[in-house]
């Protein structure tokens, strides 16, 4: 069975290559999501924004913080300078709409 760290990583790496895939974003403004909300992101099992359906879905699940700082860890060895910010935002979908207009 895949570890929860690689399986992120997997789910983030094609994320990036989907055409309207939220992460395609995320990569563009460089600020990455603080772990709970990117446990809300895993725990949908799907990325809302890929509505062409050309990413698929996956089994819902959360990382500890030892996993997530793996995913970071590898976040940051893909995109060099990126951030983890919150943006103010108290859940997922307040932090993708304050991520979109983000700017360093």
């Amino acid at each position: 069975m895949v570890d929860k760290s690689t399986r992120a990583i997997r789910i983030l790496a094609e994320d990036t290559e989907v055409i309207i895939g939220i992460f395609v974003a995320v990569k563009r403004t460089g600020c990455f999501p603080p772990a709970p909300f990117l446990n809300e992101f895993l725990e949908q099992g799907h990325d809302p924004c890929d509505q062409d359906g050309r990413m698929d879905s996956w089994e819902p699940f959360s990382l500890s913080s030892e996993e997530y700082q793996t995913v970071l860890l590898w976040w940051l060895s893909q995109y060099p300078g990126a951030i983890v910010e919150g943006l103010g935002a108290v859940n997922w979908s307040d932090w993708t709409s304050e991520m979109l207009s983000f700017e360093r």
